[in-house]
C-alpha cells in the first residue's frame, strides 16, 4: 500500500514540476521578447529591466541556454550605454558557459559580443582576435546570418587596423550572405562599410555608387538612423571633392531626418547627432556665404559664436 502511495505522489507531482519549468522558461523567452522591443526603440533601461527579469527565471530553472542568452542581452544594454567594462562582465560570463555546455552558436555570439568590446575600447587587435575565435565555429552549423555579422565586423576591425585590402574581402562575404538571405537592413551596413573603405582609399565615385546602394536598402527597410547616416556619408564625400552645394544638400536632408527622429526619440545619442551636423552645417552655410542659413542653424543650439565645438565623443 505505502508503494502505491508512493508512485501515485511520484506521478501526480512531476507532471506539475514540468510544467513549472516549462512556465519559467516561458516567461523567461516573454521577457527577453519585451526587453528587444524596448532595446530597439532605444530605451534601454526598460530593456535591461526587462532582461534581468529573464535571466532569473532561466536561472531558477538551471535554463543554461537561456542565461548565456540573457547574458548576452543585458551585456548589449550596457554596451549600447557606454558601460563596456559592465558589457564585458556579461559577454565573458556567456562565454564562459557557453563553452561549459559546448553550444557552438552561442560560444560564436559570446566571443564576437567580446570582440565588440575591445573594438569600442580601441583594442583592435584583441578585437579581430576575438572575431576570428567567432569565425572558427562557421563549420559548426551555425546560422548563416550570424557568420555575415562577424565577417562585418572582421571587416570592420581590419579597416581600423589599415588593413583596407582584407577590410573589403570580409565584408564581401557578409555582403553576400546577407543578400541571399535578404537581411536589407545588412545589406545597407556592408554597402554603408564599403563605401568608407572605399573613401578612405580616395575612391570618391565608387563610394559615392555604395553609399546610394546603401541608402536604397535603409529606405526599403525604413531604417530612418540608417537613411540619417547615408546623407551624412554622401555630405561628407562630396566636401571631400569640394562640392559644396551638393554636400550642404546632404547635410540639410542629414538634419530633416534627424530633426523627425528627435520628436519620436528624444534620446541623448540622437540629440549629439543633432549638434554634430549642426557643426557641418553652420560650417558649410559660411563657406557659401548663405547667411540666413548660418543665423537659423545657429538658432538651434543658441549659439552667437561662429562655430560649434563639439566634444571629441559626440
Amino acid at each position: 500500500m505505502l508503494i502505491l502511495i508512493i508512485l501515485l505522489v511520484s506521478c501526480s507531482t512531476a507532471p506539475q514540476q514540468q510544467e513549472d519549468v516549462t512556465e519559467k522558461k516561458n516567461l523567461a523567452a516573454e521577457y527577453t521578447g519585451y526587453g528587444n522591443d524596448y532595446f530597439n526603440q532605444g530605451l534601454y533601461e526598460r530593456a535591461l529591466e526587462f532582461f534581468e527579469l529573464a535571466l532569473s527565471f532561466n536561472i531558477a530553472v538551471d535554463n543554461e541556454k537561456g542565461m548565456v542568452r540573457s547574458y548576452n542581452s543585458i551585456g548589449s544594454v550596457y554596451m549600447a550605454l557606454g558601460m563596456y567594462d559592465a558589457a564585458m562582465q556579461n559577454f565573458q560570463k556567456a562565454y564562459n558557459l557557453a563553452s561549459i555546455i559546448s553550444d557552438p552558436t552561442l560560444q560564436s555570439q559570446a566571443a564576437n559580443s567580446i570582440g565588440e568590446v575591445y573594438l569600442s575600447n580601441g583594442d583592435f587587435q584583441k578585437s579581430k582576435d576575438m572575431f576570428l575565435e567567432a569565425l572558427k565555429f562557421k563549420d559548426k552549423e551555425i546560422p548563416e546570418e550570424h557568420v555575415a555579422i562577424v565577417y562585418h565586423n572582421l571587416g570592420s576591425v581590419n579597416k581600423r587596423l589599415g588593413n583596407r585590402g582584407d577590410a573589403l574581402k570580409y565584408i564581401e562575404e557578409a555582403l553576400k550572405i546577407n543578400l541571399k538571405n535578404k537581411r536589407y537592413e545588412e545589406v545597407a551596413t556592408n554597402y554603408y562599410m564599403l563605401a568608407s573603405i572605399h573613401s578612405e582609399n580616395e575612391k570618391y565615385e565608387k563610394a559615392i555608387e555604395y553609399i546610394h546602394l546603401a541608402l536604397e536598402y535603409d529606405k526599403k527597410v525604413e531604417n530612418s538612423l540608417g537613411i540619417a547616416k547615408d546623407f551624412l556619408a554622401l555630405g561628407l564625400i562630396y566636401g571631400k571633392l569640394g562640392e559644396k552645394e551638393e554636400a550642404y544638400k546632404y547635410f540639410q536632408k542629414t538634419f530633416n531626418v534627424y530633426r523627425a527622429l528627435i520628436a519620436l526619440y528624444p534620446t541623448l545619442s540622437i540629440q549629439l547627432e543633432v549638434k554634430s551636423i549642426l557643426k557641418y552645417l553652420i560650417e558649410t552655410a559660411e563657406e557659401l556665404g548663405y547667411e540666413k542659413d548660418i543665423k537659423k542653424y545657429r538658432s538651434y543650439l543658441g549659439l552667437k559664436r561662429k562655430t560649434i565645438e563639439v566634444a571629441p565623443n559626440e
